[in-house]
This record gives C-alpha cells, structure tokens and sequence, in this order.
C-alpha cells in the first residue's frame, strides 16, 4: 500500500536524502532555490499543480530548512513565510481535487523544548522555546495543523532528536558529531558551544527516515483534518563527553583539542525524550551509537582520501 502512495520530499538535505532512500520508488522532485525566498515560493506554487493529481494518495514530506539556533529572526521568519505560501497554494490546488493529502512536517525537539526542565519531554509536555529558532518551528506546526484541519489533510508533526549520518552539510554550523568526527580525524580543534555533560538524543538519518516513512503511510487512516505529533528519537540520550570517549576508542587515540566550550543561548542542558505516540515504530531505529559514530567516521575518511 505504501508504495501506491505519490512522494513529495521538499528539501534534499541530511533528512531528505534519507527519507528519499526509505522506498524504492522515485519520489516527485523539483529544483529549489532557497537563497531567494520569493523565487522559492513561486516555484512551490507552481510545482504544486504538477504533483496534485485528481485521486490518490500523495505524501508530502517537508524537510526544508537551513535555521539553526543562532540563525537571525528575520531569517527564520523568511522560512515561515516560504512554508505558509505553500500550504496555502496546496489549500487552493486541493479545492479541485480529490486526492488524499498526507503531511508530514520535520520540526525540531530542540525548538520544542529547548526552554523546558523536568525531562525526559514527551508529545504532551507543555513546549518552551528558548531561542527564535524554537518559535519559528512552533508557528511552523501551527500552521500546518491549522491547514490541515481546514483542508482535510492527515498531518504528522515529527519533532526530531539530534539527527546525524555521513550526509552532514559541515557548513550549516550545526551537527555536533560530524564536528567532533572531523577533528578526531584530521586533529583540529573542535569548536563546540555547550558543556561536556549536555545531553542529547541522536538518531541516525536512515533510522528517522524509516520512522518518518512508516509515519506518513500510518497517517492515512486518520480522519480527516486530523494532526499527529511525534517525537522521533532513540529515546537513549548520551553525554558530549561520552561521544569524545567513544571517538577517541574508535580512533585509538587519547588527545582531543576542544575549544569555545561553554553555554550556548537557546541550547538546553537537558535535552532527554520519550515518545508515547506509536512508540511501536520506535523499533525501526537500529543502529547504536557506536555503529553510526564508525559510519559516520568511515564516510568522512573516504572523502578525503578521494580528495
């Protein structure tokens, strides 16, 4: 049945690659410029029709976005603006059609609850944003609960754990364990802005992108106009300096140069979760830290013995 349905991935990044690898089927694709928000827009309207077909299923898998905690508010609310233009074009092209919508919105355990104490945070633990980065994934799951209700789509919210693999874009500023790997293996410095004993739960991007698809597919016997939100993470969260320790095992090495430690605005001490929403597909996640920490190592040597 899953594979009858029509895919949309919006946003080719970590995530996205991911979620595209999760079936065998070659999901809808459309180029995107993300550094022109209007140019962005536009092209989401307009892609709009050519997937919406008159009947069937179609997922829709929203996994843009470039902001991270220390990204300008104005930034932010430039992707607010992209992902409410586009559900608005959705709203307008699904008034003339009878397909069943499925939406899936990648949202951020960190935005939810970067402000919060008292974990492990669960799907109905009150939200606290701490930064803009936060409120921006918040008003993001608003709006698509509040289109979906209005529309009839089946609406999953997927407030993501720390997500980690070999496809880590360096550049982003963020991604704490492709930092760390990068310095074990060429023996730079790492710059990291929070305190060896922060906690974290981190999912490796096939894992989250096999919970994301079973997700999706699990959405269409919902009602219609119903949201689902759900918490995706190993549920297993684990020190900074218990990464450190595991790298230096995989490297054999003792020596690690970190520096700029220290508390970083928007970044929660304790960042542990536990999913009570279809906690059965939690068992799709199977790789161990260990496991994607020497993936995530190997990746890394490759590309640089390929130069």
């Amino acid at each position: 049945m899953a594979s009858a349905a029509r895919r949309w991935i919006i946003g080719r990044g970590l995530l996205g690659e991911a979620v595209a690898r999760a079936r065998s089927d070659a999901p809808f694709s459309v180029p995107i410029d993300w550094r022109d928000a209007e140019r962005a827009k536009q092209t989401l309207s307009s892609a709009v029709s050519d997937f919406l077909a008159p009947t069937g299923v179609h997922e829709i898998y929203w996994c843009a976005g470039k902001g991270v905690t220390s990204t300008p508010r104005e930034r932010l609310q430039e992707e607010v603006e992209v992902f409410e233009s586009f559900l608005t074009a959705l709203g307008r092209a699904c008034a003339a059609s009878d397909a069943v919508v499925v939406l899936f919105l990648s949202s951020s355990v960190g935005g939810a609850y970067g402000g919060a104490t008292g974990g492990p945070f669960t799907e109905s633990s009150p939200t606290a944003p701490a930064s803009a980065y936060g409120e921006a994934k918040l008003d993001m799951e608003r709006l698509a609960s509040a289109y979906g209700e209005a529309h009839g789509w089946r609406t999953v919210i997927g407030r993501l754990t720390n997500l980690y693999g070999p496809g880590q874009d360096l550049s982003k500023g963020q991604g704490l364990i492709s930092t760390l790997v990068n310095s074990a293996i060429t023996l730079q410095p790492a710059t990291i802005y929070v305190s060896l004993d922060t906690l974290r739960d981190y999912i490796y991007e096939d894992d989250a992108a096999d919970v994301i698809s079973a997700s999706a597919a699990r959405a269409r016997v919902l009602g219609a106009g119903d949201t689902v939100t759900k918490i995706i993470g190993t549920g297993r969260a684990v020190s900074v300096g218990a990464i450190i320790g595991e790298l230096r095992r995989l490297r054999r090495r003792s020596g690690f140069s970190l520096v700029g430690q220290g508390a970083a605005v928007g970044q929660a001490l304790d960042l542990r979760v536990r999913s009570e929403v279809w906690p059965d597909l939690d068992g799709l996640i199977g790789t161990n830290l260990p496991e994607g920490l020497d993936r995530v190592m190997r990746a890394r040597l490759d590309l640089l013995t390929r130069g």
